[in-house]
C-alpha cells in the first residue's frame, strides 16, 4: 500500500485540501496553507493546552489561542494565525459548525473507507467498486483495462461516448477509431507514464469532457486505467488522493482475480468460518485473503466473540457494531457466525497489549447490551479456531457473570474452565487431594480448624502475618497449626506440586459446594 494515502494501521488518512473540499460547497470563506500538505491527518481534536500534540491530527483552535504550536501542527482557525504547518485559517462560523464540519468529512471518508473494505473482502467485484464509488464521487466511473476493455463501469450516461458490444467475447470495448486516434497522440500518451491521479482535459476527450483519471500499476506493469468523469457534479481537487486510494482496491481485485482465474473465491468471512469449523481453509483463499488484509499467516492473533444480551435477540448485522469496533482497532476483520460478532485481531500488525484491547472495548459493549469473550494470543493464523474455541468460552463465562462484567478473557476464566473439565470425569470429592477429606473430618470430630487454615496459608502465599490477619489469630497460633499440618498429615508445603495441587484442591470442593462428610 502507498504509504502517502495509508496510516501503519492501513486506513485512509486525508490531507487539508481533503477537509477543504466541503468548505468550498458551502462557500465558506476561509484561507488555506497547502506548502507540505500531505494525506496524513487521521482525526480532529478541539485545542484546549492538550500534551503531547498528534501529527497525524488536525487541531481546532478557538480564539485567542497563544500557545499552539503553528509551525509544526496542522490546525483549523477562525483568526490570520500564518503558520507554516498545513493548516485552514480566518474560518469564520461558530467553532461547533466548525467542528462538526470537519468530523462529519473524517467519518465520509471513513465510511468510503470501510464500504470499500466490504466490497473487497467479501468477494465483491469491480463493478461494485465502481457503484459505490460513484456515488461518493457524485459521477459516473469507469475501469478499462491495457487493452481498452471496460472492466466495470457505473452506469452510462446519454450524450457521452457510445461504447462498442463484442458479440464474441460479451466484452464492450471503447470505440476503435478513439483507441486508434490515442495510439498517435502524443499529450495521450505522455499520460501513459503518470502515477498519480491527473485530469484528462476538455481538449483532450470526446464531447469536451474531463475526467480524473489514474493509472493502475502493478509494480511496473500499466494495467488500466480509473476514470470518473466529470458530469453530474464539478470535480474537486481532494478527491484526487481518493480517487488514488480507490485505484489500491481495484489492484487488490485484479490481483487476486490473477491468482487462479479458474478459481471461484470465497468472501473472506466464509474464509474465516472455515478456519473457525475446521481449522483449515482453501490455499487459494487463504492467500488472497493474507494478502488484501496484509497479514502474514505467522502473526500472531487474538480472537473476539460478541452476543448480546437479551438471548431472545440476534446480533444486529447493521454495520453499526463493525463501525464502532473500527472506531477502536486497526488490523483487524469482523464478520458473523451462528448470530454473534466475530473479530480477528493481528496483534503483530496492532502492536496494542490485549490488555488495552479489553479496556478500550469494555464499555463499549457494556453499553452496546453486548456480552464479549476474548481469546488468549494464538499464533498463526491456521490456529484461530483454538483461539475462537477460547472467545466462547470467555463469552459464556461473561453470560453467567449475571451482569457484573460485560467482557472476559479466556486467561481470567481458564482456571474455571479447567475444573469444569474435570469434574466431567470425576466428582470433586475424588479429584480433590484424599488429605483434605482428613482435615475436615478431624476439624468436625475437634471444633479445630486445620482445613481453613491451611486454605488460607496456601491463598496468602505462606505469608504467616498476612495469614493470621485473615484468620484474626495470633502468629504463635498458627505457627503451632501449621506445624502440626506438616507433622500429623506429613504435608511438604516446600514442594511446589503439592501447593498447587491443595490449591486446586480447594477450588474443585468450594465450587462443588462443600459437604462436611
Amino acid at each position: 500500500m502507498n504509504v502517502n494515502r495509508f496510516s501503519q494501521s492501513g486506513r485512509m488518512l486525508l490531507s487539508i485540501r481533503m477537509l477543504a473540499d466541503p468548505l468550498d460547497e458551502l462557500f465558506w470563506e476561509y484561507q488555506v496553507q497547502l506548502e507540505g500538505d500531505t494525506p496524513r491527518l487521521r482525526g480532529c481534536q478541539l485545542y484546549c493546552g492538550q500534551s503531547p500534540l498528534q501529527e497525524d491530527l488536525i487541531y481546532l483552535l478557538p480564539e485567542g489561542v497563544q500557545d499552539f504550536p503553528i509551525d509544526t501542527y496542522s490546525y483549523i482557525t477562525p483568526e490570520d494565525l500564518q503558520g507554516r504547518a498545513p493548516h485552514i485559517r480566518c474560518v469564520r462560523h461558530p467553532i461547533n459548525e466548525v467542528l462538526n464540519t470537519i468530523l462529519t468529512t473524517f467519518q465520509h471518508y471513513h465510511d468510503f473507507e470501510m464500504q470499500l473494505g466490504a466490497i473487497v473482502t467479501g468477494g465483491g467485484s469491480l463493478s461494485d467498486l465502481c457503484l459505490l464509488s460513484s456515488d461518493f464521487f457524485r459521477n459516473p466511473v469507469y475501469i478499462h483495462d491495457n487493452m481498452f476493455t471496460v472492466l466495470a463501469m457505473s452506469h452510462r450516461v446519454d450524450g457521452t461516448l457510445k461504447l462498442e458490444y463484442n458479440e464474441k467475447n460479451g466484452r464492450i470495448h471503447i470505440p476503435l477509431w478513439l483507441i486508434d486516434d490515442f495510439k498517435f497522440d502524443n499529450s495521450y500518451r505522455s499520460t501513459l507514464e503518470q502515477h498519480h491521479a491527473s485530469i484528462w482535459g476538455n481538449d483532450q476527450y470526446p464531447f469536451n469532457m474531463r475526467s480524473l483519471y489514474v493509472n493502475l500499476w502493478d509494480g511496473s506493469q500499466y494495467r488500466g486505467r480509473l476514470l470518473i468523469n466529470e458530469i453530474s457534479t464539478p470535480l474537486q481537487p481532494g478527491q484526487f488522493q481518493a480517487a488514488e486510494y480507490l485505484a489500491e482496491y481495484i489492484m487488490m481485485i485484479l490481483r487476486r482475480n490473477d491468482r487462479d482465474r479458474n478459481h471461484h473465491y470465497r468472501s473472506f468471512d466464509d474464509t474465516f468460518i472455515d478456519l473457525i469449523s475446521t481449522g483449515q481453509a482453501d490455499r487459494y483463499d487463504l492467500e488472497a485473503m493474507l494478502d488484501v488484509l496484509d497479514w502474514d499467516a505467522r502473526d500472531q492473533y487474538l480472537c473476539l466473540k460478541l452476543q448480546s444480551q437479551d438471548s431472545d435477540i440476534a446480533i444486529r448485522s447493521d454495520g453499526a457494531l463493525r463501525s464502532k469496533l473500527a472506531s477502536l482497532l486497526q488490523h483487524y476483520f469482523s464478520f458473523y457466525y451462528e448470530q454473534q460478532l466475530c473479530a480477528v485481531v493481528n496483534l503483530t500488525r496492532f502492536r496494542v497489549s490485549p490488555h488495552a484491547i479489553r479496556l478500550q472495548l469494555a464499555p463499549h459493549i457494556r453499553d452496546s447490551y453486548m456480552f464479549g469473550g476474548l481469546s488468549s494470543p494464538v499464533s498463526g493464523i491456521l490456529t484461530i479456531g483454538s483461539g475462537f474455541r477460547q472467545a466462547d468460552i470467555a463469552l459464556r463465562a461473561a453470560a453467567a457473570a449475571k451482569h457484573s462484567q460485560w467482557l472476559v478473557s479466556f486467561a481470567d476464566c481458564a482456571l474455571d474452565y479447567i475444573q469444569s473439565c474435570a469434574a466431567e470425569q470425576l466428582p470433586p470429592e475424588l479429584l480433590a487431594a484424599p488429605v483434605l477429606q482428613e482435615l475436615r473430618q478431624f476439624d468436625k470430630a475437634h471444633s479445630t480448624q486445620y482445613y481453613d487454615t491451611l486454605r488460607a496459608f496456601l491463598l496468602h502465599e505462606r505469608s504467616i502475618p498476612k495469614t493470621a490477619e485473615a484468620l484474626i489469630i495470633h502468629r504463635t497460633t498458627l505457627t503451632y497449626r501449621l506445624g502440626k499440618l506438616q507433622e500429623q498429615w506429613n504435608l511438604n508445603l516446600d514442594d511446589s506440586d503439592t501447593r498447587l495441587y491443595l490449591l486446586l484442591s480447594f477450588r474443585l470442593l468450594d465450587a462443588g459446594g462443600r459437604t462436611d462428610a
